[in-house]
């Protein structure tokens, strides 16, 4: 039984308030997975105890087993759409493409420029991230150095806690999330923002608590459930990364060419 089945067999015993929440819920169950209380509350504007008074009528002993509920469904769902295996890398390409272009679409040009002058005006850059987003921290530290911005990512949230006791105001750190939920990073970037320094996060809900600490909040497009921590979730990051990384040299006007050709001069010189 999904959501909608178990909300139509409960709706004669539930209230009107109960109904437009739950209609809420039905409409925007991925993004509800990653809420809290809070955050539904004020996406509906309902209160607390309405929110536990419908989970507990439609047979859930609190709001965490909703979502629980909610992210089963949304990976049977995504199990059900698999095409056949000789589709398998079409639907590979297409689901990455339109990570990409979802992103794309959720773009504004002033929160990329806000973004990229705190970037080029930054006295250090710092990437914190844990698991997959840990790692696209590092791919962003690399690809960034090509082009003459150097950033310190930083995946061991104890770590990241030292590094914020050491940050004031001239320094820049970028929060990658993609739930926006991750305590580690929230604890880290809000340590960081507490001393001054200036928050630019990158996560897939703008109402999570990761991108309300945000002085700069940039917004990845990972539709289902299921695929965060994966390719096309990494793939969301890793084009801002690059989108960033063109802007930063357009506000700072590098000469990004004669950079790589030094670099590469490096690099030739570790082949054997």
């Amino acid at each position: 039984m999904n959501f909608i089945q178990l909300f139509n067999q409960n709706k004669d015993n539930l209230t009107k308030s109960e109904i437009k929440l739950a209609n809420y819920i039905a409409t925007h169950s991925e993004h509800v997975i990653y809420d809290s209380i809070k955050s539904l509350g004020k996406a509906t504007n309902t209160s607390d105890a309405t929110i536990i008074r419908l989970c507990k009528k439609l047979g859930f002993t609190g709001f965490a087993k909703l979502k629980i509920f909610l992210a089963q469904e949304s990976l049977t769902k995504t199990t059900e759409l698999t095409s056949t295996p000789s589709e398998f890398y079409t639907d590979s390409a297409k689901m990455l493409i339109d990570s990409i272009k979802k992103t794309e679409s959720l773009l504004t040009s002033a929160n990329l420029h806000k973004a990229t002058n705190l970037l080029a005006q930054a006295k250090q850059v710092y990437l914190f991230g844990v698991g997959h987003s840990g790692e696209s921290a590092n791919d962003f530290a690399k690809t960034w150095l090509r082009i003459g911005l150097i950033a310190h990512a930083e995946s061991d949230p104890h770590i990241q806690v030292q590094i914020s006791s050491l940050l004031g105001p001239k320094d820049v750190v970028v929060g990658l999330s993609l739930s926006g939920h991750t305590k580690d990073t929230y604890d880290s970037l809000k340590f960081a923002k507490k001393n001054g320094a200036k928050i630019i996060t990158i996560s897939n809900d703008l109402n999570s608590p990761i991108a309300e600490l945000g002085d700069v909040q940039l917004q990845t497009a990972v539709s289902e459930f299921s695929s965060v921590g994966t390719v096309a979730g990494q793939v969301s990051q890793l084009y801002l990364c690059d989108v960033l990384a063109r802007g930063y040299e357009i506000t700072t006007k590098v000469d990004s060419q004669e950079l790589k050709e030094k670099v590469l001069v490096e690099i030739l010189k570790k082949e054997i």
